[in-house]
């Protein structure tokens, strides 16, 4: 008898996931194209109240989460100080905590939940360019540590991240995943681009010859956070929440469960493009279009929220061309 390992149970909950609900984005569909007046009703956002719909049985934005995950990875080493991998990520967190963050800003003004899901910021993963970031039994832990996130009641959820070296571990699983040069995924606009592209060919080639599955690539690369992430889609998806992905870092955590099975993230939409190099293609391959192009660099759910806010628009504006009780 085979002895089963803890991504067999990962792979089952994504093998068992449930059937969308096509009545309800029927019955939308059917709402808007009643309208007299000049169709779309409300142009591409049409599609996206329907969406919800699918999800959700109706189309609600009333009690949204703004999920961030936050971890560090030693990779960071590469292109910051060692000693100040773990205080810079402390004080990103300080800042989204402490509410010093555009962010929650935008969560007060949506009337958004905000959490923040700290993933060991204080103990960096290990450098993936010398080894791997977690084991099987670790990354499937924080697989379900992040599928916590469906316990506090939000029917919609945007999901962000926070901390130091998550970006170049996020470039390694696209390459890992996808092919491609390093500097396709991994390069950026500031002094370190250099240093953040040669940290993913090493990375990627040191373990190029077990990274072919998609779990043992997040495994390889992706740290506590990513992994959350991961989870924390998965369990979406069984629970039927809609989630609104912000920057490349949530994008790739989506990349790992739609190179399983690709309907294992239809409950997903991309809120944004943002200025992180390889978001655009990751998005390519993922068939998601996003819903705003604002060029912004954060990846903490400040873009998604933009989205959240006018997709909430949306949903008021398709209550009411419904029938009056």
């Amino acid at each position: 008898m085979t002895k089963s390992t803890p991504f067999d149970d990962i792979r089952a909950t994504i093998r068992s996931i449930p059937a969308a609900n096509s009545g309800a984005r029927k019955t939308v569909e059917e709402n808007l194209s009643s309208f007299a007046g000049p169709q779309p009703v409300i142009g591409r956002w049409d599609e996206l109240v329907a969406w919800l719909a699918t999800w959700q049985g109706i189309a609600s934005v009333d009690k949204p989460l703004i999920a961030v995950f936050a971890g560090t990875h030693d990779v960071a080493q590469h292109f910051v100080d060692a000693d100040d991998i773990v205080a810079q990520a402390q004080k990103r967190i300080a800042s989204l905590t402490g509410g010093q963050a555009a962010v929650r800003g935008m969560c007060q003004s949506l009337n958004a939940a905000f959490k923040i899901y700290e993933m060991g910021v204080d103990y960096p993963v290990p450098d993936i360019t010398k080894s791997p970031s977690l084991s099987e039994r670790d990354c499937a832990a924080a697989m379900a540590y992040g599928m916590e996130v469906v316990a506090e009641g939000a029917d919609i959820i945007v999901l962000g991240n926070a901390g130091l070296g998550t970006a170049t571990a996020a470039a390694a699983i696209a390459r890992g995943l996808y092919g491609g040069s390093s500097d396709y995924w991994a390069g950026a606009h500031d002094h370190s681009a250099q240093r953040r592209i040669d940290a993913v060919e090493t990375a990627t080639n040191l373990h190029r010859e077990v990274i072919k599955d998609p779990l043992v690539c997040l495994q390889y690369f992706g740290g506590r956070d990513i992994a959350g992430m991961v989870g924390a889609i998965l369990a979406a998806r069984h629970q039927s929440i809609p989630v609104l992905l912000d920057g490349f870092i949530s994008c790739t955590a989506a990349a790992v469960l739609h190179a399983i099975n690709p309907d294992a993230i239809s409950h997903c939409q991309a809120g944004h493009l943002s200025a992180e190099p390889g978001h655009g293609a990751l998005l390519d391959r993922l068939n998601l279009t996003p819903l705003h192009r604002f060029g912004i660099s954060l990846g903490d759910g400040t873009g998604a929220a933009y989205a959240l806010g006018t997709l909430r628009l949306s949903v008021a504006a398709y209550k009411t061309l419904l029938p009056k009780e």
